[in-house]
C-alpha cells in the first residue's frame, strides 16, 4: 500500500517488513512444555553423560522435585518418608525395620549381670566386674534391708543399705522393712541368709532390724536368733573389784618389803662377821702412769 506523506511531500513506500535499528524486536512466542521438554530429550540423547545414570530427563526433573521436598523436612520426618517409600513399592512391614535390642547394655543391666552380694579380695577380671564392685564398695554393710512380701511361701530377699536410707535411718532407726515405715521397738537378728548366686549356693550371717510384726513374718520364714547384746558391770562390781585387787596388791607388797628387809638384814650380818674372820685385805696403790695406761686401753678399746 503507499500514501502521500504532508510533512515531506512524497509517497511512502512498503519496501518489504524494513525496521530501523532503534525500534524493538518483537517478542518471541512462549515456548509449549512439551517443545521445552522435547527438546531437553534430544540435548540429553545426545550427550548421555548429563543424565548422571537417569534413564530420561523426566526421572531426573522428578528426583530434583522429590530432593526438595526431602531437604525441606526434618530428619525423623525424612527417615518416615523414606521407610514409607520402601514399604510401598517393595513390601513388607514396618516391624521388620525395628532395631534389635538384644545386645544393649546400660549401667543398670551390667549391674544385673555381675553383681554379688559379697565380694572376695580377688581383683575383677573385665570392666563389668569393676563396675560392680565400685557399686558394691559404696554400700554399707552393717545392716540389711528386707523384701518380705513373699514370707507366706516361706521366701526372703536381703540388700545392702545405701547412703541415703543410711542418711535416713532406714534399716537402723525405722524398721529394715522395705514397705514398712515402723520405728518403735525395733530388734535386732541375725539371720543365716541362704541365696544362689550364679548357679552356687552361698550363705551369709547378716543382721537386720525389724518391728514385731516383721520379726513375726521373718520367723515364719526360719528360726533367727536374736541379737543379744553383752552387759556392761555395774560400777559397783567395778569398785569392789578395785578395792580387792588393791589390798591384794598392798598384802603383796607389804609382804615382799618385808622380805627384802630381812633378807638386807641377814646379808649385812654375814657380813659383819666375815670382816672379824681373817686379816685386813691389802689395798693396792696404782701409780699414775699405771691409770693413764689402763684410760688408754679403755679409750682405743
Amino acid at each position: 500500500s503507499s500514501g502521500i506523506n504532508a510533512e515531506y511531500g512524497m509517497d511512502a513506500v512498503d519496501l518489504g517488513g524494513y525496521d530501523s535499528d532503534l525500534e524493538e524486536p518483537p517478542p518471541k512466542k512462549p515456548l509449549v512444555e512439551k517443545e521445552m521438554n522435547s527438546n531437553m530429550e534430544r540435548a540429553f540423547k545426545k550427550n548421555p553423560d548429563k543424565l548422571g545414570g537417569f534413564t530420561s530427563y523426566h526421572d531426573k526433573e522428578a528426583w530434583k522435585v522429590q530432593a526438595f521436598h526431602l531437604r525441606k523436612m526434618d530428619a525423623y520426618t525424612r527417615h518416615k518418608e523414606l521407610i514409607r517409600n520402601y514399604i510401598k513399592f517393595y513390601g513388607g512391614k514396618v516391624e521388620d525395620f525395628a532395631r534389635d535390642t538384644s545386645c544393649d547394655k546400660n549401667d543398670y543391666s551390667i549391674l544385673q549381670a555381675n553383681h554379688k552380694f559379697l565380694w572376695d579380695s580377688t581383683k575383677p577380671k573385665s570392666w563389668e566386674e569393676e563396675i560392680a564392685k565400685r557399686y558394691y564398695d559404696k554400700l554399707f554393710k552393717e545392716y540389711c534391708i528386707a523384701d518380705l512380701s513373699r514370707y507366706e511361701s516361706k521366701k526372703i530377699a536381703l540388700r545392702w543399705r545405701v547412703e541415703k536410707e543410711v542418711k535416713t535411718g532406714k534399716g537402723q532407726f525405722i524398721c529394715g522393712n522395705k514397705a514398712c515405715s515402723e520405728g518403735d521397738l525395733l530388734c535386732s537378728w541375725e539371720v543365716n541368709f541362704a541365696y544362689v548366686e550364679s548357679g552356687e549356693k552361698k550363705n551369709a550371717l547378716v543382721k537386720i532390724r525389724l518391728c514385731p510384726d516383721c520379726s513375726i513374718k521373718l520367723n515364719m520364714v526360719k528360726k533367727v536368733s536374736k541379737v543379744k547384746k553383752k552387759k556392761k558391770p555395774s560400777k559397783k562390781k567395778k569398785k569392789r573389784k578395785a578395792r580387792k585387787s588393791s589390798g591384794e596388791s598392798h598384802d603383796d607388797a607389804a609382804s615382799s618389803t618385808a622380805a627384802t628387809s630381812s633378807s638386807d638384814i641377814a646379808t649385812v650380818a654375814e657380813e659383819s662377821d666375815n670382816v672379824w674372820a681373817g686379816p685386813a685385805p691389802e689395798t693396792l696403790v696404782k701409780t699414775n702412769e699405771e691409770e693413764m695406761d689402763e684410760f688408754l686401753d679403755d679409750l682405743f678399746l
